[in-house]
């Protein structure tokens, strides 16, 4: 589907719902709320992933994606990130060691706040004899802790965001979509990222939209 489709799919529904009030037909305002609850979406997917519904977010899987090598520290190296990333699927490591090279590495994530404790604990810290090393995720990169070795290289397996909706001409409100792609997803889903839009965006205005009803009501009176 194209994304002037999916515009026509949400007028029609908004009409239908009787949101459509000129502020929720505007091209422009179509392309953020439909891109922000598309990207919701794949975000409530993903951490429902223990469920069947994961398959619908599969297309956005990347797997086995070498990372750029950004630098080393004296207790970690730090791993960029690709443009695109959404969220963690998988990952593992290379390091080495003296003679010993090309070791593969099991890597398990950390949250910064623990990362003291973690590293710390003999059982949780980086250890090449046990091939295993922690990791936390931060401003893009992925930083993997060491302990007197190196982390050669990272292999990653990601989602990445969804192709975002936008105008050929982003200054203009009311310009043309681009249709130069087609969009994530089957029909099924976009219909459920549209009524979610049309939904979010009358919850977002009914205060709004109740307050100019009421004041049409009482001037008639």
């Amino acid at each position: 589907m194209k994304a002037s489709e999916a515009y026509e799919k949400y007028l029609i529904k908004s009409e239908r719902n009787s949101v459509n009030d000129g502020l929720s037909t505007d091209k422009g305002r179509f392309v953020i709320t439909y891109n922000e609850y598309q990207n919701r979406f794949v975000e409530y997917t993903y951490e429902k992933k223990n469920e069947d519904d994961i398959r619908y977010i599969q297309l956005l899987l990347k797997e086995s994606n070498p990372l750029k090598y950004k630098n080393k520290k004296s207790d970690h190296c730090t791993f960029e990130l690709p443009k695109d990333y959404f969220d963690f699927s998988n990952v593992y490591g290379k390091a080495s060691k003296g003679k010993c090279s090309a070791q593969k590495m099991v890597l398990f994530e950390i949250k910064d706040f623990d990362s003291n404790l973690i590293l710390a604990d003999e059982f949780t810290s980086p250890s090449f004899e046990y091939r295993e090393a922690p990791f936390i995720i931060s401003n893009n990169n992925i930083k993997v802790f060491t302990n007197n070795f190196d982390i050669d290289s990272i292999t990653i397996s990601y989602y990445r965001y969804p192709k975002q909706i936008t105008l050929v001409n982003p200054e203009n409100p009311e310009s043309d979509l681009d249709d130069s792609f087609e969009l994530d997803f089957d029909n099924k889903v976009i219909d459920r990222i549209i009524s979610a839009a049309v939904g979010g965006f009358d919850i977002n205005n009914s205060s709004e939209r109740w307050q100019l009803h009421n004041l049409s009501s009482k001037t008639e009176l």
